[in-house]
């Protein structure tokens, strides 16, 4: 406006002084009023952009201020954020050192799982392995104390892996022995199978190592109260109860060197191993005697069958504690001589009362007497020459001697399926087909080993849907089961086992099917590897004719049936699958 007043006095000073220089056609009355209209519109449009330019610069001063107010939010936000990061630092590494504290008390997923609040107390079935060392207190009163311990902590770092791949959860070290329940904190159906082969590997890393001393293994399933127990200042996950206080007798009478299970571990586990009764006052010595003399009966009744010797046999029955055994001999000297049921049955209500006795053992703190039994290794499931020919036997111990197999990864995965030897007999029969249709040395090698590593994704895959049928799954946990064709490769870059690209392709379409309906890329036809549809037949025949949790085993004849079945259905491929009819007939029939 100010500018608008002094424009006007400049001109209208000109007007005054020179009013000719603005007369064009125009009075000077006119004129002043020319002035004073332009004037006018000039003040009124110096004072809208005056007060424009004023608001403005009233919006920009505000701007500006709140712009400085976020600034310095902005600073105390980062300021906050230095802080909480740094606080966040602070606590995870808190966290991480009360779980290295913790990890010196407890197993590292229980120090996990107390963190994060989800333990629970509870009644479960379980089983409990205890394993103590024998003559360890002797040995240690003529070493250095340092010797003694720098032993021992050996000896359980060499025993905890084990336990830990086994799925076992290490309770706690009690002087020279340990104590260590399957089954929790996560739950696993077959918790019998690997608490037994935890306790053979155990013995097993005892005699490859040069430990001074040797081991007691004891276990034992049934129920027990699991939890966190102890003070308020102090406590510990562990398990109590009847179950326990079994394992911990049956370490005790153990064999030096053995792994000795109750009746209810032995029931779980028979299928899967070797295992000897434990008799009441016999030695290994005597017992092997015993089975001698009635091999010897067994043959003398093959070629001239009497009485005397089936009681015989019977009574070595009752000695070996097996009553079971000894009544089929007594209805076989019932069949040689009906007229004779009196004394034959006299004679055996004796044999079954001292079988009893002797079938049992005691065990300290119980009123009872209880069955035990010694393991005394795994079975061969290639030894079932009435489902696995002799040629796939032979060919799995020719060509085992030539590769690095998993077995260590393999075992445990498979006992928590429960499917136990399924690797090795669909590796042998996989070798045996691919012979068998005339493919050479490298395809034969390839085809065992894609046999043998065909389920090793199965490592990644959560163990709770292992042992169930994909039927039984929810659309998601199949997703997830079928997965493990995919980790397969995850799984052998771990285990630094390197193989082949025919193996690995192999490994991946062996859920594949001829007719395009499989997993994972729903192939069809020979765009699946050759090898793949080698495995698939090998791999179902041996789920067939093999013990499942969910079924029992299928006699091999009604196992070909039905594969030829499938075969007709379109599932395996025709050719391949008719060799290995033609290959597995031929050799089990």
């Amino acid at each position: 406006v100010l500018g608008s007043v002094l424009s006007i006095l400049i001109v209208g000073f000109f007007v005054v002084t020179r009013p000719q220089s603005f007369l064009q056609e125009m009075s000077e009355p006119n004129l002043y009023l020319y002035l004073l209209t332009w004037g006018s519109l000039l003040v009124l449009t110096g004072a809208m952009m005056g007060a424009a330019t004023e608001q403005l610069q009233d919006r920009f001063r505000r701007a500006r201020a709140t712009l400085e107010q976020l600034n310095d939010l902005q600073e105390q936000l980062r300021g906050s954020n230095r802080r909480l990061e740094e606080k966040n630092l602070a606590l995870e590494g808190m966290k991480a050192k009360v779980e290295a504290v913790l990890h010196y008390t407890m197993d590292p997923v229980v120090a996990k799982l107390v963190i994060n609040r989800q333990l629970r107390n509870e009644k479960r079935e379980i089983s409990v392995l205890f394993a103590d060392l024998q003559n360890f207190t002797a040995q240690m009163e003529t070493v250095a104390p340092e010797v003694s311990v720098r032993d021992l902590n050996r000896l359980f770092s060499s025993m905890e892996p084990i336990l830990a791949l086994h799925r076992g959860h290490l309770d706690k070290y009690i002087g020279d022995g340990l104590m260590s329940e399957f089954g929790v904190p996560y739950f696993s159906e077959q918790h019998a199978l690997l608490s037994t082969l935890a306790g053979l590997k155990m013995q097993a890393r005892m005699a490859q190592r040069d430990f001074p001393w040797r081991m007691r293994i004891g276990i034992a399933t049934g129920p027990a109260l699991v939890g966190l127990m102890g003070s308020e200042n102090r406590k510990n996950y562990t398990a109590i109860g009847d179950t326990v206080n079994l394992a911990s007798r049956l370490q005790g009478l153990c064999p030096t060197g053995g792994v000795c299970i109750d009746d209810r571990t032995h029931a779980r586990i028979a299928r899967w191993f070797h295992t000897r009764r434990i008799r009441t006052g016999l030695t290994n010595a005597d017992a092997q005697r015993l089975e001698d003399n009635l091999a010897a009966l067994d043959e003398l009744l093959r070629l001239a069958p009497r009485v005397e010797h089936c009681l015989r046999a019977a009574e070595i029955c009752g000695l070996l504690g097996e009553p079971e055994r000894a009544v089929s001999y007594e209805r076989r000297a019932l069949e040689l001589e009906p007229s004779s049921a009196e004394r034959i049955q006299r004679s055996m209500g004796q044999v079954l009362l001292e079988g009893e006795e002797h079938a049992q053992v005691p065990i300290r703190g119980r009123r009872g007497r209880v069955a035990a039994f010694e393991v005394l290794g795994l079975r061969n499931p290639l030894d079932e020459s009435g489902r696995v020919p002799l040629a796939a036997a032979r060919l799995y111990e020719e060509l085992s001697k030539l590769a690095r197999l998993p077995v260590e990864t393999l075992a445990p995965l498979e006992a928590v399926e429960g499917a136990l030897g399924h690797a090795q007999v669909t590796a042998a029969l996989s070798a045996a087909l691919a012979e068998a249709m005339g493919l050479g040395d490298r395809e034969r090698r390839d085809a065992f080993l894609a046999g043998c590593l065909h389920d090793i994704g199965k490592r990644n895959v959560p163990e709770t849907l292992l042992a169930k049928q994909a039927k039984d799954l929810t659309a998601s946990d199949q997703e997830a089961l079928r997965s493990h064709v995919a980790e397969a490769e995850a799984v052998l870059r771990d285990l630094a086992m390197p193989v082949s690209d025919t193996v690995l392709a192999a490994v991946r379409q062996h859920h594949e099917r001829f007719d395009g309906l499989g997993y994972p890329e729903g192939l069809k036809g020979e765009s699946v590897s050759l090898l793949a549809r080698i495995v698939q037949l090998a791999d179902e025949y041996e789920t067939l004719t093999a013990w499942r949790p969910y079924h029992e085993p299928w006699d091999p004849g009604a196992a070909l049936a039905e594969m030829e079945r499938d075969i007709a259905e379109g599932k395996f491929d025709p050719k391949v699958g008719q060799a290995f009819i033609r290959m597995m007939r031929a050799a089990i029939t």
